[in-house]
């Protein structure tokens, strides 16, 4: 049967709405005209009113050569009504209604904009009798989000004795990932090359499992995770695939293989270590064509920095233009900044301040954020420190005017018990902190700590214009937390605030920084760092 004309269509439709949904009712009973004081004009093929007074669009397509056009004419229509008619845009919704052999074009496209559009959008297809007359409609069930296969924050390190023996154990991973439901993961291969003869398992394997597909995944990493460790709590499947890998290796006969935990950001840290080297990467499932990425992006998804999941370490950049990147881009931000209330509420503050400001410019962040002081110093003391304390660097860049520059680090105040004094009041002994680091809880202790010691977290801005010298003369900004949240304080329209917002993060009337107030400790924190360090042998 040859389909009706469209012009057939639209009038057999308008006089019977209901067709498509109860309580649906036109407009007029012609095409809608909209004028466009911007350029191209058009014509609804129907403009209704629905049950709940919304307007609504409806696209009619009988040809799969036209079917294509359908979204760029709903598109221009909802936009033309809310300029032309000043229509909210949650007054409006979308209708397309075809065919159904027309649904085989348009199917794909429709579920990505009704995910993704501001608007409503559904899509019926069209039922015809013998006479090529409408008699109903039936609801097209748009497709889901595309799975998406990206790497989670469970990681875990493997070590051999030998290459043959990483290699063995990589068919075992690829043939265990195989069993649960064609998992992806993604692995970095690690060679110690510096007196590689004095390790027992010189040849390194870093392990990052990915988002478990539930509808392929083997029914044991369905039943959920109930144990100990809280980290899991967020990624159970991902997590139980993990410890069957785990067991899977350790009944297997390499000798001399052992493993560790891992997280994201250990993987920077031992790019960064003179005595390893990254040789290549390797995965299964969507990862298994490791060529089909550049090495810097495999990088970044095991760090977490492609998509935030780092918890300590994040570097991005954004245009607040560019909304649906801005919001991922704030809440990766936030989320390395999880556990540091002072910092996140600071950060939440001055992002919202230069978002108007920036338009189609970048703004860019740089976290470190480790919650964990006393561990930088076990570790780091005295000439490895740089690295290991917490920073926040932020550059908002509009294209032309006033740019926006911030710094943050932990400042000592001049008050507060000393060093040692505090380590003991709140970790009492090196076995606590063990018990803290095994249960995930360090950043809380962390918080106490820094309140002992007069330590806090501070934002300071500096204002310049674009393409312009740092000088005196710059405007500059200190953002402080307080009850409410952040508050910032202007040398230039504030200058008293400023005076006293200063002189409440200073110590006798200067700014020391984490680095300076350790240095003046010396002795102190020496102590502890080799008290600790003796304790969980990392010296």
């Amino acid at each position: 049967m040859q389909p009706p004309l469209e012009n057939v269509l639209r009038n057999a439709l308008v006089h019977n709405l209901e067709l498509i949904e109860p309580g649906l009712r036109p407009v007029q009973f012609e095409e809608y005209p909209l004028p466009n004081a911007h350029g191209t004009r058009g014509s609804i093929d129907i403009l209704a009113r629905d049950r709940h007074q919304m307007w609504v669009v409806i696209e009619l397509k009988r040809s799969r050569s036209s079917a294509r056009q359908a979204l760029h004419e709903v598109n221009k229509y909802t936009e033309l009504l809310c300029r032309e008619k000043n229509l909210a845009p949650d007054r409006i919704r979308a209708v397309i209604v075809a065919m159904p052999d027309d649904w085989e074009e348009l199917l794909i496209a429709v579920s990505h904009a009704a995910r993704d559009w501001s608007h409503d959008l559904r899509g019926y297809q069209l039922l015809l009798d013998s006479n090529g007359t409408p008699i109903g409609t039936e609801r097209v069930e748009l497709l889901p989000r595309a799975f998406e296969p990206r790497i989670t924050p469970i990681h875990n390190l493997f070590f051999f004795a030998t290459e043959e023996q990483r290699e063995q154990g990589w068919r075992i991973i690829s043939k265990v990932a195989d069993e649960l439901g064609a998992l992806d993961l993604l692995a970095a291969d690690l060679d110690r090359v510096a007196e590689k003869h004095y390790i027992p398992a010189p040849f390194g394997l870093y392990l990052a499992v990915g988002r478990v597909n539930e509808e392929l995944a083997a029914a044991d990493l369905l039943e959920g995770y109930d144990g100990p460790e809280p980290f899991a709590e967020e990624h159970q499947a991902e997590y139980l695939a993990l410890c069957e890998l785990c067991n899977r290796l350790a009944r297997s006969n390499l000798r001399g293989m052992n493993m560790e935990s891992a997280r994201p950001g250990l993987l920077k840290n031992l790019r960064d270590d003179p005595n390893w080297a990254i040789q290549g990467f390797r995965g299964t499932g969507a990862y298994d064509d490791t060529a089909a990425f550049e090495q810097p992006d495999l990088f970044r998804f095991l760090t977490g920095d492609e998509r935030g999941d780092s918890q300590i370490l994040y570097t991005g950049t954004a245009s607040p233009e560019v909304a649906s990147r801005w919001k991922a881009f704030r809440q990766e931000a936030r989320q390395s900044l999880g556990g540091n209330h002072e910092w996140e509420s600071l950060v939440d503050g001055w992002l919202d301040g230069v978002s108007p400001k920036v338009g189609e410019g970048d703004v860019g962040l740089h976290v470190y954020n480790p919650c964990d002081l006393l561990g930088a110093v076990i570790h780091g003391w005295s000439d490895r420190m740089e690295n290991l304390l917490p920073i926040v660097m932020g550059e908002a860049v509009p294209r032309q005017g006033l740019q926006y520059s911030v710094r943050g680090a932990l400042c000592w105040n001049g008050r507060g018990m000393s060093f040692p004094d505090a380590v003991r009041l709140v970790y009492r002994d090196p076995l606590f902190l063990m018990s803290n680091m095994y249960a995930g809880t360090v950043w809380e202790r962390d918080r106490e700590l820094l309140d002992l010691l007069g330590l806090h977290y501070v934002l300071l801005e500096r204002i310049t214009p674009v393409g312009a010298e740092v000088s005196m003369a710059d405007e500059q900004r200190i953002w402080v937390h307080q009850d409410q949240g952040a508050r910032v304080y202007s040398s230039d329209t504030d200058p008293r605030g400023y005076t006293q917002a200063y002189a409440s993060i200073a110590a006798d009337g200067e700014i020391v920084s984490i680095r300076q107030y350790l240095n003046r400790h010396f002795r102190e924190v020496e102590l502890v760092a080799r008290e600790y360090r003796s304790f969980i042998h990392t010296v």
